[in-house]
């Protein structure tokens, strides 16, 4: 294979891996159906709301996770991090 193919070749290989992690990084992982949006702990319901109060009112982090992903069906890292900032915002700890 002549040195011009190679170099024509290896030009493509990585304005398709640049495309694809540009693609990735704007949208998220492509065909990945089920889209989850952030949403504050302060804008849900009242009685989720409540609910992961309790919780966190008992030092139980964990449950008032749980609770917040049942209720936005988010996933761990992000509702981890609502509940954190929650708890934050109202005067608790996040160690």
């Amino acid at each position: 294979m002549s040195p011009l193919v190679k170099l024509v070749l290896i030009i493509a290989v990585v304005v398709a891996v640049w495309y694809v992690v540009r693609a990735v990084r704007a949208n998220g992982m492509p065909g990945l159906s089920s889209h989850v949006t952030f949403m504050p702990v302060d804008e849900l319901p009242e009685h989720a709301r409540q609910a992961i109060d309790v919780e966190l009112a008992q030092d139980r982090l964990i449950p008032a996770i749980k609770l917040y992903r049942e209720a936005t069906g988010a996933g761990l890292k992000e509702s981890k991090t609502a509940v954190e900032t929650y708890r934050w915002k109202h005067g608790g700890t996040t160690a």
